[in-house]
C-alpha cells in the first residue's frame, strides 16, 4: 500500500454514506501534501460513487487535525519555497466547496489552520465540546492560508472572522457552536455525523442538493479562490522572512514569539492586483 493510500480511510459505514477519515495519527493527523492529494482523491472517488449520497470526514486518533505538519514547515523555512509537488495536485485547493453531495466535517481533538480551513469547507460540522480551535497563522507570521478569511466570514461573520483572525486564539468547541464556526456540539461527533448522514442519503434528493449546495456556494466561491490565489502568489517570500522562522521557533519552542515592528515595506496593498 501506498504512504498516499495509508494516509486516508475510505469507508461506507452506513447506507448511503462514505467516510474519509485523516489517517496520521502518529503525527496526529497533521497535514501534508501527500494528505491532501489523497484527500481529494478520496472525495473524487465518493463524488462518482452512485451509492454514496452523503459523506463524512473525520480524523483518527481522536483529534481531527492540528494544522500543516511542523516537519513539512521546518522544510519550507530552510529553503524559503513551497513544496514542489503541490503543483502536481490537480484539484484547487477551494475544491471541497465544489462537491455536489452534502459534506459532514466530524470534529474533536484539535481543528487548527488549514484543519480549520478544510472543516470549513464542509457543508455542516459537528464538534465535540472540548475541540481546541485556532486559526493560528497570525502567531507564526502567516497569512490567512486556504481561503480562511473569507471562510470564516461564511459561517459564522466578517466580525467573528476578524476576531479569530487577528487573535489566533484557542476555543473551545462551546464557545465554536455560540460563533457559528460549527452547526451542532456532541459528544459523540462522529456517530452524530454519520447518523445525520444517513439520514440526508434516506430522505433528501441528490438532485436538490447538489443545487442547493450550488447556490449557498456559489456568493463565496470567487473570494475564496482570489484570497487562497492572492497568498499563494506571496508564499515563497513569507516563509523565506525572519518573521516566519521565528513563529516557527516559537511552536516548537513553546513559547510567546518575539516579532519585530512592522516596517514599510510589509505593508500589503490588497486593493492591487
Amino acid at each position: 500500500m501506498s504512504e498516499e493510500q495509508d494516509v486516508i480511510v475510505l469507508t461506507r459505514d452506513r447506507p448511503g454514506t462514505g467516510t474519509i477519515t485523516l489517517n496520521r495519527p502518529h503525527r496526529r493527523n497533521a497535514w501534508t501534501v501527500p494528505l491532501q492529494r489523497a484527500y481529494f482523491g478520496a472525495l473524487e472517488e465518493l463524488t462518482a460513487d452512485p451509492d454514496v449520497r452523503a459523506i463524512v470526514v473525520t480524523g483518527a486518533g481522536g483529534t481531527f487535525c492540528p494544522g500543516a505538519d511542523t516537519q513539512a514547515l521546518q522544510v519550507y523555512s530552510d529553503t524559503a519555497t513551497t513544496n514542489p509537488e503541490m503543483a502536481t495536485i490537480e484539484q484547487p485547493e477551494w475544491f471541497t466547496l465544489t462537491v455536489p453531495k452534502p459534506v459532514i466535517a466530524a470534529i474533536s481533538g484539535m481543528c487548527a489552520g488549514v484543519g480549520l480551513a478544510q472543516a470549513l469547507m464542509c457543508d455542516l460540522r459537528i464538534t465535540a465540546p472540548d475541540t481546541r480551535f485556532t486559526t493560528a497563522f497570525a502567531r507564526r507570521a502567516l497569512p490567512p492560508m486556504h481561503g480562511m478569511g473569507p471562510l470564516l466570514a461564511r459561517a459564522a461573520g466578517e466580525s467573528v472572522a476578524a476576531d479569530l483572525l487577528l487573535t489566533a486564539r484557542t476555543f473551545d468547541g462551546v464557545e465554536a457552536h455560540r460563533l457559528g464556526v460549527v452547526n451542532e456540539i456532541s459528544d459523540a461527533p462522529l456517530e452524530r455525523a454519520l447518523d445525520l448522514a444517513a439520514e440526508l442519503a434516506a430522505t433528501c434528493a441528490p438532485s436538490s442538493l447538489a443545487t442547493i449546495k450550488a447556490h449557498l456556494v456559489a456568493p463565496w466561491l470567487d473570494r475564496v479562490r482570489d484570497a487562497t490565489e492572492s497568498v499563494d502568489a506571496t508564499l515563497d517570500d513569507v516563509l523565506g522572512s525572519a518573521d516566519f522562522r521565528e513563529g516557527l521557533a516559537s511552536l516548537l519552542e513553546r513559547r510567546p514569539p518575539r516579532f519585530p515592528p512592522l516596517s514599510r515595506d510589509q505593508i500589503p496593498h490588497p486593493q492591487e492586483k
